[in-house]
């Protein structure tokens, strides 16, 4: 009986290893194949910072536990409101602005130095469901 619940404890322990592990690879700055969009995710241990930039312009820059809580941000000088959290090893980003909410699904790629951002639209008339890819121009 011992033996068992040593050895469920142990995948326990190496499943939740394992997905920390993956989450260290969303660390770095990421860029869209054209350049046109730049998302830098970086792990500060208590929170995240998150920036999002559009060619020049920079519409979101925020720190933000990925706890689930809401944060409230600037995104192009608009109020919005932010909440983060891990699905496995997939860091998930919804974003309400006014009535609009966006999810945002970032994974990374087995290969390690690609990140797709899924964009789900929940309640939305103008953002459509897409996935994008993103290269890594930074190391982790």
């Amino acid at each position: 009986m011992n033996i068992r619940i040593m050895a469920v404890a142990a995948l326990c322990l190496g499943s939740v290893a394992f997905a920390a592990d993956d989450r260290a690879k969303l660390n770095g700055t990421w860029q869209s194949s054209n350049g046109s969009e730049t998302w830098v995710l970086q792990d500060k241990g208590e929170t995240w910072h998150i920036a999002y930039s559009q060619g020049n312009q920079k519409p979101a820059e925020f720190d933000c536990a990925a706890d689930g809580r809401d944060c409230n941000v600037k995104e192009a000088g608009h109020s919005a409101k932010v909440s983060l959290y891990f699905n496995g090893p997939r860091l998930v980003e919804l974003e309400t602005k006014g009535t609009e909410v966006i999810k945002r699904r970032f994974a990374i790629a087995e290969q390690g130095d690609l990140m797709d951002v899924e964009v789900i639209p929940v309640v939305s008339t103008t953002e459509k469901p897409a996935t994008l890819h993103f290269k890594r121009v930074t190391p982790k």
